[in-house]
């Protein structure tokens, strides 16, 4: 795992697309889509753009969308955007000004919703 590791440092200004990076740390400024396993955001870091992740850290300022299985916001985090997640964590102090979103599988809330409808209706028709 270590060799698709990828650290963007303090200082340091990235902007476009990461993607097939299984960890990525960003401790400077990125502008950028991000599809990662894990993504960590440092203190000093900003970060605007989405991010697709199984696991996102974020102690630093970000704006954009998130959609990951597990969010850990940590108490010196500003987010702006929204969340959409199965498991958040949100340590006292994070700052939130965002849509929030549980279980952001969309396709499988609908799927039941309608399923259940519609098993009623036909219920009723028999």
């Amino acid at each position: 795992m270590a060799d698709n590791q990828s650290i963007i440092g303090r200082g340091a200004i990235f902007k476009g697309k990461i993607s097939n990076a299984s960890t990525i740390e960003i401790n400077g400024r990125v502008d950028a889509d991000i599809k990662s396993d894990k993504v960590t955001l440092g203190k000093n870091a900003t970060l605007e753009g989405s991010i697709t992740s199984e696991l996102v850290v974020i102690s630093g300022n970000y704006q954009g969308k998130i959609k990951a299985d597990s969010v850990w916001l940590t108490d010196s985090s500003v987010i702006t955007g929204e969340i959409n997640y199965k498991s958040l964590q949100m340590d006292r102090g994070a700052a939130l000004n965002c849509k929030i979103i549980h279980n952001w599988d969309e396709r499988k809330l609908k799927g039941k919703k309608a399923g259940n409808i519609d098993d009623e209706i036909a219920e009723d028709e028999s």
